[in-house]
């Protein structure tokens, strides 16, 4: 204890850590066990949450790939209907793609060389497993092309996309209105 002339007495002591004590000093690091415990959970958690996951994810591109058909339907349909020219759709089952285009008008009034509106190649996990017209009109084996006319209609067609898991979509495309609604399938 040191007193100083006009103040309290004052304790004075060294310590080591923060509870005061040399003995009791605290870890600051875990242990191997801890961790090894620790990533072992985790890990279970990895393993149960995964296969989830990774259906999800292929349900995901499968709904995708079914908007995008949709959706390129309908692209086809303003383009026909605003240019006043039929828009083709083109179904390839061998590339795995589908794309739309539309002939140009050249200056003497002429049509030109198709133009392409939109490309779509299907992601290595969704197949498109079938097209095929409604109205009968045979398309060659591999490659179905549907019309769409300047009066807003278009050729009916059905296609079946798989995804990674069991059953897929299909999508039926309607002569009237151009939608493409799609549904489960087995």
């Amino acid at each position: 204890i040191s007193i100083r002339p006009g103040r309290m007495a004052h304790r004075t002591m060294k310590t080591t850590s923060v509870t005061g004590s040399d003995r009791m000093q605290r870890r600051h690091a875990f242990t191997l066990i801890e961790l090894s415990i620790a990533v072992f959970i985790m890990a279970m958690i990895v393993a149960v949450a995964m296969p989830q996951f990774v259906r999800s994810y292929n349900a995901q591109l499968l709904n995708e790939t079914a908007r995008t058909f949709a959706t390129t339907c309908q692209l086809a349909r303003v383009e026909a209907v605003t240019r006043q020219m039929r828009a083709t759709l083109h179904i390839d089952l061998e590339r795995q793609m589908f794309w739309a285009t539309q002939p140009v008008k050249t200056e003497d009034g002429t049509t030109g060389e198709d133009q392409t509106l939109k490309v779509y190649q299907l992601d290595k996990r969704v197949v498109l497993v079938s097209a095929e017209r409604d109205d009968g009109v045979p398309g060659q084996a591999k490659l179905v092309d549907v019309t769409f006319y300047p009066n807003g209609t278009c050729d009916s067609v059905t296609v079946v996309f798989r995804g990674g898991e069991r059953g897929g979509l299909a999508a039926t495309l309607d002569p009237i209105t151009c939608q493409a609604v799609p549904y489960a399938v087995k």
